[in-house]
C-alpha cells in the first residue's frame, strides 16, 4: 500500500502505463486478429464451397429436367404411343418393322442423352412390357406392385421422377438405377400404353464432378436413405456414417465440422430441388487452417518485435517529454509566489512549443488584465465622484425655482407663478432619491403638472380625459414613463393641428398586468413608421428618442413579453398602449 500511498512522477507513470498499455493491448489485439482471421477463412471457405454446391445442384437440376422433359416429350407423343400400340398388337411376321419404327421415333428425343439410357419401358393396360434397349429382369408384377408405379397412374400426364429404383437390367451388375414415369391420360384412348418408364444411368451427374477444379476435398450426391447417386473420384465411401446422413437432413442447406471421423472434415450440404437428394462437399480441416498456422508463426514474431521497437521509442519519448514538464513546473512555481515574468522557452518539439507560447500569452493576458481591473477601478471612482458632484446641480435649480416663484408673487404674475410652481413640482419629482419605481398615483400629479406647462405653452389647443381605474393608482412603476409618450403626443400630435386636440390616458388592471393607453386625435402616424417600430427597426427615426428610452426602459427591467404598442387611432391621431408587470410594493426596487 505504500507504493500508492505516495504520488508517482511523471516518468514513472509514464513508463508504467506504456508497459500496461503497450504490451497487453498488442498482445491482445494480435490474438483477436488471428482469431478473427480464422473466423473469416472458416466463413469464406464455406461461402465458396456453398457457391460450388449452388452450382453443382444447379447442373443436377438441369439433368434431372432434361431427363424429365425427355420423358414428358415420349409420354404425350402420340406417334410413338400409336407404334407402341400397334407393336403390343402385331404378329410375330411385322414385328420387327414396328421395332425399327420405334427405334427411329425414339432417336429423336434420346440422342442427347444415349451414353446415360438404359432403357425405356412401355408397360400396356392389359398386360405386358416392350423394353427399348435393355429387358427387365425384374418380374413385370413386382413392377407393378411397386408405390411408385401406382402414384404414377393417380397422376397422368405428370412426370415422377423415381431417383434410385430396384429395376434390374439383364446384363446390368448394378441392382438400382435412375428412373423417370409418366401414364398418359385417357386422353390417348386408342393407346394401349399405361406407363412409360425410363432408366438411366449415373453417367451425367458424375460428369459434374469433372468440372470442378482438383483439390483434396470431395464431392458425393446421396439420397435420403443414404444410397449414392455419384461421386468424385478421390471420395471415400466410409464417410457416409448415420451421424453425418442426420445431421445433413436436418435442413436444406447448411455446413459443419465432422470430428467424429478419422479425418477432420468441414462438410457442406445443399439440397438438389424436390428430389430428396443432397450434394456433399468435403474438406480436411488441415487443409484450411495451415495457411492459418503459418501467418500465426509471423503474426507472433511481428508482435515480439513491435513490442520491442516501441518500447525503446517510448522510453525515448517519455524522457523527452517530462524534461520540458519539469522547466514548466519550475516556472509555474515561480508564477505562484508572484513572479509574473517567469518565462519559459518555446523551442522543441512542436506540441511543447506550443504549450509554452501559452503558458507566456496567459501571463501577458493576467498582466493585461490586472491593469485593466486597475483602469476600470479608476474610473468607478471617477463616476462616484461625478455622481457626488452632479447632486448639487438638482438643488440649485429648485432654489432657482422657489426664488422665480416668490418673485413672481410678490409681483402679482399668477401665470408665471403658476407655472413655476408646476416646473418646481415635476423637476423636484424627477431629481427625488426614492430610488426608481414611483407609485401611479403621484406619476399622474407629475403629468398634470407638467400638462398645466404644455398648456400654457400651446396656448390651451387640447384638452385632456383622464379614465384612470382606482385599483391601478395603487400600483408602482418606472419614473417618468409617461411624459416621454405624452410629450410626443402633444409635440408630434397637436404642434399642427388647427382645431381643439383631445388626449385620453386611461389605465386598467387586466389579467395580471396594467396597462395604460395614451390617445390623442392629433397628426398620426404613418403606415411605415408603425411598421418600423412594430419591427423594432430604429424606432427613434419618427419621434426622437422618446418610444425608444421608455420600450428599452420597460424591457430592460421586466423582460421582453412587456413594452409599449403602437397603433392608428381611428379617424385619426396615435394610440400608445403600454404594458407592465403589477408590482405591489416599492422594495427591492434596485433588483428589477
Amino acid at each position: 500500500m505504500k507504493l500508492f500511498a505516495k504520488p508517482w512522477t511523471f516518468s514513472a507513470t509514464l513508463h508504467v502505463l506504456l508497459v500496461v498499455m503497450v504490451v497487453f493491448p498488442i498482445v491482445i489485439i494480435s490474438t483477436m486478429i488471428l482469431q478473427v482471421y480464422k473466423r473469416d477463412l472458416l466463413q469464406q471457405t464455406t461461402e465458396r464451397s456453398l457457391q460450388t454446391l449452388h452450382a453443382v445442384t444447379y447442373s443436377a437440376q438441369q439433368e434431372i429436367s432434361k431427363i424429365e422433359y425427355v420423358t414428358a416429350a415420349v409420354g404425350v407423343d402420340r406417334d410413338i404411343l400409336s407404334i407402341a400400340t400397334e407393336l403390343h398388337q402385331a404378329d410375330e411376321s411385322n414385328r420387327y418393322t414396328y421395332i425399327n419404327a420405334m427405334e427411329r421415333a425414339l432417336s429423336r428425343y434420346t440422342y442427347s442423352m444415349s451414353s446415360q439410357l438404359l432403357a425405356i419401358h412401355f408397360f400396356y393396360k392389359d398386360g405386358g412390357v416392350y423394353s427399348f434397349q435393355q429387358n427387365l429382369s425384374t418380374d413385370e408384377q413386382e413392377v407393378r406392385a411397386m408405390e411408385w408405379y401406382r402414384r404414377t397412374l393417380k397422376q397422368t400426364d405428370n412426370v415422377q421422377f423415381l431417383g434410385l429404383q430396384r429395376m434390374k437390367l439383364f446384363g446390368q451388375t448394378e441392382p438400382a438405377g435412375l428412373s423417370a414415369a409418366i401414364a398418359p391420360s385417357a386422353f390417348h384412348t386408342l393407346s394401349d400404353v399405361e406407363m412409360v418408364c425410363f432408366t438411366l444411368n449415373e453417367e451425367a451427374f458424375e460428369k459434374i464432378f469433372l468440372q470442378q477444379p482438383y483439390d483434396k476435398s470431395a464431392f458425393v450426391i446421396v439420397t435420403g436413405e443414404g444410397q449414392v447417386i455419384a461421386s468424385s473420384s478421390n471420395w471415400d465411401e466410409t464417410s457416409v456414417s448415420l451421424a453425418r446422413l442426420e445431421q445433413i437432413k436436418s435442413a436444406s442447406e447448411g455446413h459443419f465440422i465432422d470430428k467424429a471421423s478419422e479425418t477432420e472434415m468441414l462438410v457442406t450440404y445443399a439440397a438438389v430441388g424436390q428430389t430428396g437428394w443432397k450434394v456433399v462437399h468435403e474438406i480436411p480441416y488441415s487443409e484450411l487452417t495451415a495457411n492459418y498456422n503459418r501467418i500465426y508463426k509471423i503474426v507472433l514474431l511481428a508482435t515480439f518485435a513491435v513490442i520491442a521497437v516501441f518500447l525503446l521509442i517510448s522510453f525515448y519519448l517519455v524522457k523527452g517529454l517530462t524534461r520540458p514538464i519539469h522547466v514548466l513546473v519550475r516556472k509555474m512555481s515561480l508564477v505562484m509566489e508572484g513572479d509574473l515574468n517567469a518565462k519559459i522557452g518555446t523551442s522543441g518539439i512542436a506540441e511543447m512549443a506550443t504549450l509554452g507560447r501559452t503558458f507566456n500569452h496567459m501571463l501577458d493576458q493576467i498582466k493585461l488584465l490586472i491593469r485593466q481591473r486597475e483602469e476600470e477601478e479608476q474610473m468607478k471612482r471617477k463616476a462616484e465622484f461625478a455622481a457626488l458632484q452632479s447632486q448639487i446641480n438638482p438643488h440649485f435649480l429648485i432654489n432657482t425655482l422657489n426664488a422665480i416663484k416668490l418673485m413672481a408673487l410678490i409681483s402679482k404674475v399668477d401665470n408665471i407663478r403658476n407655472m413655476t410652481n408646476a416646473l418646481m413640482r415635476l423637476v423636484s419629482s424627477s431629481f427625488n432619491r426614492g430610488g426608481i419605481l414611483t407609485r401611479f398615483s403621484d406619476e399622474i400629479e407629475n403629468l398634470k403638472h407638467y400638462l398645466y406647462i404644455m398648456e400654457i405653452r400651446y396656448g390651451h389647443k387640447f384638452e385632456v380625459e383622464w379614465q384612470i381605474d382606482p385599483q391601478a393608482e395603487s400600483k408602482y412603476l418606472l419614473k417618468l414613463l409617461l411624459q416621454p409618450v405624452l410629450e410626443n403626443s402633444i409635440v408630434h400630435g397637436m404642434a399642427g393641428k388647427e382645431s381643439q386636440g383631445k388626449i385620453v390616458i386611461a389605465a386598467n388592471v387586466h389579467e395580471g398586468s396594467l396597462y395604460i393607453v395614451i390617445v390623442d386625435n392629433g397628426e398620426g402616424m404613418t403606415e411605415e413608421q408603425l411598421t418600423q417600430f412594430r419591427a423594432k427597426s430604429s424606432p427613434h427615426t419618427f419621434s426622437g428618442m422618446g418610444f425608444a428610452n421608455v420600450h428599452h426602459r420597460i424591457q430592460l427591467h421586466h423582460g421582453e413579453d412587456y413594452g409599449l404598442t403602437l397603433a392608428a387611432n381611428e379617424p385619426e391621431g396615435t394610440k400608445v398602449t403600454m404594458k407592465i408587470p403589477l408590482i405591489f410594493k416599492n422594495k427591492d426596487e434596485e433588483s428589477l
